[in-house]
């Protein structure tokens, strides 16, 4: 699908500030024994639209690296999985954990007045910021204190020192809601959209994904993605801030 590459050449320069990436003729096997259970950078990369490709040929590759890692989970992401029916109804089988996401790509301005809603940048020192996103982590069922612990190294580690920006809007000094930007190879990409429940339905959300929007546009990016779950609210407040669903990508993931 032409309109996900350019977000699959942000995804390969991402994997890239990680520990190793093991190229493959369909993609490629990722891992960093630094943070092994974290499985979105301990995963296989599926970029080939090849129907003919098997789960015993990806696992060939993948399970040896985890076991040198150290990685608790086996995870496979598969950029096209409307080609790759056989691959995910073989891992869906046997038991693993099938979800997809849809992605969508900014193509128009959002509609309306700007946002009269604060969004600060946050000062990756400041501390309340990091208590704010370590409590984030629970909206996104991440509670394990270990899994929770090297979220925050690849944060402090990888990603912010490699141009990640965060974004929040404050309550009485507090971080009430939070969004992230990174762009890479002129393409950027929005994440971890929270907001904390006490702070809902006051549109923050909306105003951080419309403050980045603003600045995917200042920094002359070419293109500007995020994913979301099928279905879900967030769809259509993508929606209503310019973005358009463009495909989907699933993904699998089962215990080592």
């Amino acid at each position: 699908m032409a309109d996900l590459e350019p977000l699959l050449r942000f995804w390969r320069a991402l994997d890239s500030a990680f520990e190793s990436v093991e190229p493959r003729w369909w993609g490629g096997v990722v891992a960093d024994s630094r943070f092994p259970g974290i499985w979105d950078v301990n995963y296989a990369r599926v970029e080939t639209d090849d129907p003919g490709l098997s789960l015993a040929e990806v696992e060939s590759s993948l399970l040896p690296v985890m076991d040198r890692t150290g990685a608790r989970h086996a995870h496979m992401v598969v950029f096209h999985p409307e080609q790759l029916t056989a691959l995910l109804s073989e891992a869906g089988t046997r038991g693993d954990r099938l979800s997809w996401d849809t992605a969508m790509e900014l193509r128009g301005p959002a509609p309306g007045a700007p946002s009269v809603i604060d969004v600060q940048e946050v000062d990756p020192l400041d501390a309340g910021f990091w208590r704010a996103y370590r409590g984030s982590l629970g909206e996104f069922q991440i509670t394990e204190e270990d899994a929770i612990r090297q979220l925050v190294d690849i944060e402090r580690e990888v990603l912010i020192p490699a141009g990640k920006r965060w974004f929040a809007v404050f309550e009485n000094g507090r971080p009430r809601a939070l969004g992230s930007l990174i762009a890479m190879e002129r393409v950027g990409y929005v994440d971890h959209v929270v907001t904390f429940p006490e702070a809902r339905r006051r549109g923050y959300g909306g105003a951080i994904v419309r403050r980045m929007g603003e600045e995917a546009r200042r920094s002359d990016l070419d293109h500007l993605y995020l994913l979301a779950e099928p279905g879900a609210e967030a769809v259509s407040l993508y929606g209503r801030l310019g973005f358009e669903a463009i495909g989907h990508i699933a993904s699998t993931l089962r215990p080592r």
